[in-house]
């Protein structure tokens, strides 16, 4: 669903908003504690009045803002919603959602595969590992849904029942590199998260075990199934004609770059979480903030919302 960019009346209103519950925290002549408290309090009531972002939305932040105030610990600031892991899912989810919806995994897509310069097979082993690098922040399944036609439009002007073993080539190996990508990150498949829960993994404890696999298994993934189907694709070339599966963009707006700098500074916090969560945490006064990983899902998640990448529906 197409939504407008953070208009300048709703950027006042929430500044305005936070500046006046800030200042708060300066006269209110109660408990430091107890200050925080009442200043959310003030916060939350103007924005759900305001309807300046969805009430949902202000809802969810509730918890985080709670957090980051000191007020309480992530996991009873969650648990009355879920268990902190499924946020992790959520955030991951809504950035996946803010890249679809606004076109940005095709762009990346035909962006890289315009890299081949009308060679095929290049262009095939390219799209292995862009459907592999998506897959580590979208679902597998809808990483391979999306990239099975851009395979397949690739291969248009080879006769289907002369090369059935190319478009079998291009199908599987569509299909395993977002299979094998969906190992690399903790966000990229639901059983990585859910391991990470019990192990107490971080996102970027995660890279060193999974990053490796995917390193090693794509490549022989990849060779096993060329040449197990053996497709004839040396001399093939990509028409300048060949049907096009998606319409895409030329140029990025600024709902599309704001979504790019909330996914990368979002991969950037969870890369880094160890390093940068105790810096983020001494300035709110904490010692640590735990389950951070979730926390900054959840935050990503408020704020593709908030600047109306994508609507909250």
């Amino acid at each position: 669903m197409k939504t407008e960019f953070i208009s300048a009346k709703r950027v006042i209103i929430l500044l305005l908003a936070t500046l006046f519950s800030g200042s708060m925290l300066l006269w209110l002549p109660y408990e430091a504690q107890t200050n925080r408290g009442i200043a959310l309090l003030i916060l939350v009531a103007i924005l759900w009045l305001t309807e300046v972002i969805p009430i949902t939305i202000t809802a969810l932040a509730v918890p985080i803002l709670s957090i980051f105030l000191g007020l309480v610990e992530t996991k009873p600031a969650l648990q009355h919603f879920a268990n902190p892991t499924i946020f992790l899912f959520f955030g991951g989810f809504a950035l996946a959602t803010s890249l679809s919806v606004n076109g940005l995994d095709r762009y990346i897509a035909h962006k890289v595969l315009s890299l081949a310069r009308g060679n095929l097979l290049v262009a095939i082993l390219l799209l292995f590992l862009v459907t592999a690098l998506l897959s580590m922040g979208i679902s597998n399944t809808a990483t391979a849904a999306m990239m099975i036609p851009l395979g397949v439009g690739l291969l248009k002007g080879l006769p289907y029942e002369e090369n059935k073993k190319a478009y079998w080539f291009v199908i599987l190996g569509i299909t395993y590199s977002s299979s094998i990508g969906g190992m690399g990150t903790l966000v990229g498949s639901p059983p990585n998260a859910i391991v990470s829960s019990n192990l107490h993994i971080t996102f970027q404890e995660w890279l060193w075990y999974g990053m490796p696999v995917v390193a090693g298994l794509l490549p022989l993934t990849i060779i096993f199934l060329y040449f197990f189907f053996r497709p004839n694709l040396k001399d093939a070339i990509i028409s300048p004609k060949g049907e096009q599966t998606h319409q895409v963009a030329t140029t990025l707006g600024k709902k599309q770059w704001a979504a790019i700098v909330i996914f990368a500074l979002t991969a950037l916090f969870w890369v880094f979480s160890t390093q940068i969560n105790p810096v983020l945490a001494g300035l709110f006064g904490l010692e640590k903030i735990a389950d951070f990983d979730s926390v900054i899902a959840m935050t990503a998640a408020i704020l593709v919302c908030v600047f109306n990448v994508v609507s909250w529906k």
